[in-house]
């Protein structure tokens, strides 16, 4: 059986090809040099952001998985002082940038808006605001400045306090004595870009 002149003839095509590449990996070895390398060590490096509610001095942390974590400030047991219409009471939640990672890795703290919810029913809600500001410690919360939270730059190891103040206006009814209210403030840690050209 013979086989086509056009078929040996790709079957030659095919052969020099291969044999032109395995000549330039030949003509390459010869001029290739290796080098003995000791092995680097990586390691990992975290990037959570502690968080310490008072007065209850509860812990939690966040993180870069993208889940919520939750951090109760007051508790039944260690609950906020009483209200009484025109007065307030104070909370504060300390955040640590805590990453361990080389270079600089500065975090920008925003507290979102309140969402407040009466518990068990009634109208207590209606009569509460609530603001929000930054301090040095909690020992200050109670202090006049809570215009409101800008974003807080905490540095890499520093820590920052957040201070929420809650207000019962001056004119509560009487029919809100007794009532809960259950308060939750989101808040939001970014990164900022370390690099002194910028981030893209």
């Amino acid at each position: 059986m013979s086989i086509p002149r056009h078929l040996r003839a790709a079957a030659l095509v095919a052969a020099a090809v291969l044999l032109g590449l395995l000549t330039v990996q030949g003509s390459y070895a010869l001029w290739s040099a290796a080098a003995a390398a000791a092995p680097g060590t990586v390691t990992s490096a975290s990037f959570d952001v502690n968080l310490a509610g008072a007065p209850s001095n509860q812990l939690t942390s966040m993180t870069v998985a993208g889940t919520p974590a939750n951090l109760a400030v007051t508790t039944q047991s260690i609950p906020l002082a009483a209200l009484m219409p025109g007065t307030a009471v104070y909370a504060s939640i300390t955040a640590t940038n805590n990453s361990d990672a080389g270079g600089q890795f500065n975090i920008s703290v925003t507290s979102g808006a309140p969402v407040l919810t009466n518990a068990g029913g009634g109208s207590l809600a209606t009569y509460l605001t609530v603001s929000a500001k930054s301090a040095t410690s909690a020992a200050t919360c109670g202090t006049t400045g809570y215009t409101g939270l800008t974003p807080v730059t905490v540095p890499k190891g520093a820590s920052t306090t957040l201070c929420f103040e809650v207000r019962l206006a001056s004119n509560a009814p009487a029919a809100v004595k007794g009532q809960a209210v259950s308060i939750s403030i989101p808040l939001t840690a970014t990164q900022l870009c370390g690099v002194p050209s910028g981030c893209a």
